[in-house]
């Protein structure tokens, strides 16, 4: 099985684009995101779980919880 991930550094960067996003961007563009956005889930390598949506091309950290190993 093969999977199309990116590279951990792609997607820590995604991660801090779209927390830097949803806490200082503008509120209407976080709101459309959270109600029409395209979802996705991501895993980081310390197995936090990370929900983005994406808006326009441009993420927004939705929520981040903790590993519950």
């Amino acid at each position: 099985m093969i999977m199309n991930r990116r590279p951990g550094v792609v997607e820590d960067a995604i991660l801090l684009v779209g927390d830097w996003r949803w806490r200082k961007g503008p509120r209407w563009k976080a709101a459309l995101a959270w109600l029409f956005g395209r979802r996705e889930v991501l895993v980081t390598h310390l197995g936090d779980v990370a929900h983005l949506s994406w808006w326009r091309g441009e993420p927004y950290l939705i929520h981040l919880s903790e590993d519950a190993r």
